[in-house]
């Protein structure tokens, strides 16, 4: 029989899979799963401290700004409180915005809670790094 760390940790494991997840749609620009990603009421800043709904955030990706052409997310700790799941991370980024390309880290804080079986994200806070 499972341990509760043991059931805590498998469900922190399944949150951080759902921040591979968005990651990997953002990437690919495979628009369904990030919907499918991202809770309806998104609250989304950038590390810029741009502010973008659910809505906004992806039509700015599908129009390629910006395009991630790399997010390598490492550090990563998941805390779970019930629905909820709280990821804080580091992530290397290389994106294109307006023919340019740019490469920085991040240190963020992603909220997901949990409806209908799946994780969604609800909010993301990120912060660059020197």
């Amino acid at each position: 029989m499972a341990t509760v760390a043991t059931r805590q940790s498998g469900v922190e494991a399944d949150v951080l899979g759902a921040d591979d997840r968005r990651f990997e749609a953002m990437r690919k620009g495979d628009w369904a799963a990030l919907d499918a990603a991202l809770a309806d009421d998104l609250t989304y800043v950038h590390s810029t401290a741009r502010l973008e709904s659910k809505a906004e955030h992806i039509a700015n990706l599908r129009a390629g700004k910006p395009h991630y052409r790399g997010i390598a997310p490492r550090d990563r700790r998941a805390r779970v409180h019930g629905d909820v799941g709280i990821v804080n991370g580091v992530s290397e980024m290389h994106v294109e915005r307006d023919g340019k390309e740019q490469r920085f880290t991040v240190r963020y804080l992603a909220v997901y809670a949990k409806a209908g079986g799946h994780w969604r994200m609800i909010a993301w806070q990120s912060t660059r790094q020197d």
